[in-house]
């Protein structure tokens, strides 16, 4: 199986709990799973294919515009960073993905190579403006786990996440800060700390709405 052959059933087992076996009995995909559910598998072929092939892409500061499928648009942070083992990488993108006139956006965080232990269902996520004190405009989400990546399904929390966004880039900061637990007894590293830009997110994401046929 090819590297996005792997990377879309990870995905898909992590978000489905059904077998390898379970996969592979069946071809009535529409049947089976929920729009939301496939907008997560387009979320991860999108990603895995942008990795392995150059799509035609718009830059909004450190935000990438693509379209690397059909139906699937994507507003994407990539960075990465050199540890002692090499460069790891980490990426928030925001999906966008189109079936039978609706459109649905779901967003999915990559943290950094292997430094990501936790087998909880939800992951409790923490955003704030600032790296070392908290703020009433800071944000608590809960995510899912897909193993190497966690995913932000619910509607609101999205929009909540957009709207945090965007104000923190009108007040002119420059980035926001990521904090995700790791398993008490995994690493001894207690959490994940992952800083995320916000220069041109907004106007990232209007493209993005627009792409889609969405009202920014």
């Amino acid at each position: 199986m090819d590297y996005v052959g792997r990377c879309l059933l990870r995905l898909l087992l992590a978000i489905s709990g059904v077998s390898t076996a379970s996969i592979a009995a069946t071809m009535d995909f529409e049947r089976r799973y929920s729009f939301r559910l496939r907008l997560l598998l387009c979320a991860a072929s999108a990603l895995c294919l942008s990795m392995l092939a150059a799509t035609a892409a718009d830059r909004y500061g450190k935000w990438l515009l693509e379209q690397p499928q059909t139906s699937v648009v994507t507003l994407s942070f990539k960075q990465s960073v050199l540890l002692k083992n090499g460069a790891v990488t980490s990426e928030l993108g925001f999906i966008c993905h189109q079936e039978n006139k609706l459109s649905l956006v779901g967003v999915i965080l990559i943290p950094f190579d292997g430094t990501f232990q936790n087998h909880q269902s939800v992951i409790p996520v923490l955003i704030q403006q600032n790296q070392d004190r908290y703020d009433r405009s800071d944000l608590l989400q809960h995510w899912k786990n897909g193993t190497d990546y966690i995913s932000l399904e619910s509607e609101d929390e999205v929009d909540d996440l957009v709207l945090f966004l965007k104000a923190r880039e009108a007040d002119g900061v420059k980035s926001v800060h990521f904090f995700l637990p790791n398993d008490p007894d995994a690493s001894p590293q207690i959490s994940n700390h992952i800083v995320i830009d916000v220069s041109g997110f907004s106007n990232g994401f209007v493209a993005l709405m627009k792409a889609c046929g969405l009202s920014p």
